[in-house]
């Protein structure tokens, strides 16, 4: 529960990538983007399916950067818009349940799971995900981004300090 080593699978076992966000931006005009942790792990997956071609399931902000850079065979998990309009949060677990979901309805076996996400949120979507039903682990050899966005629109990704509470919170829930 506490450890922030997440399992791992070996990187040849794994049949598709998931990706979860850790924080975005959002820029005067209230637009939202990506920012450079999402950047970052866009990047991870970009590397690993290039030498390990796989279909990706990746949270919006991720999913949308890895079609610009032509990386084929990506599903974007994208956010609810409420009845106001509004962008409905959509945590990890939900995250984890919308691809779940997906993959059912395209009749898609999702197989061993690589699980990509920022170093210090892995644990929890590893946990997450197998809680979701899914044979999970982040690929042996694959370094997770590390470096915290002190600019991100969600202040808890913010820094080390502020997120590791919200962490464990969430890590509770998943148990």
């Amino acid at each position: 529960m506490l450890s922030y080593a997440p399992d791992r699978i070996p990187r040849d076992a794994v049949d598709t990538v998931i990706a979860f966000s850790f924080g975005n931006r959002v820029a005067a005009d209230g637009a939202i983007t990506a920012g450079p942790t999402n950047e970052a792990l866009a990047a991870t997956i970009e590397r690993f399916v290039g030498e390990h071609p796989a279909p990706v399931f990746a949270q919006h902000e991720i999913a949308h950067l890895l079609q610009r850079h032509g990386v084929e065979r990506v599903t974007s998990i994208d956010p609810v818009v409420g009845p106001d309009g509004t962008l409905v949060y959509l945590s990890t677990a939900g995250v984890a349940e919308a691809i779940v979901q997906h993959a059912a309805a395209a009749g898609i076996v999702l197989g061993a799971v690589g699980v990509i996400g920022f170093a210090d949120h892995a644990v929890r979507c590893v946990l997450t995900a197998r809680a979701a039903g899914l044979d999970a682990g982040v690929p042996v050899g694959v370094v997770l981004p590390s470096a915290y966005d002190p600019e991100s629109g969600q202040p808890w990704t913010r820094d080390r300090r502020s997120y590791l509470g919200a962490d464990l919170l969430g890590r509770v829930a998943t148990t």
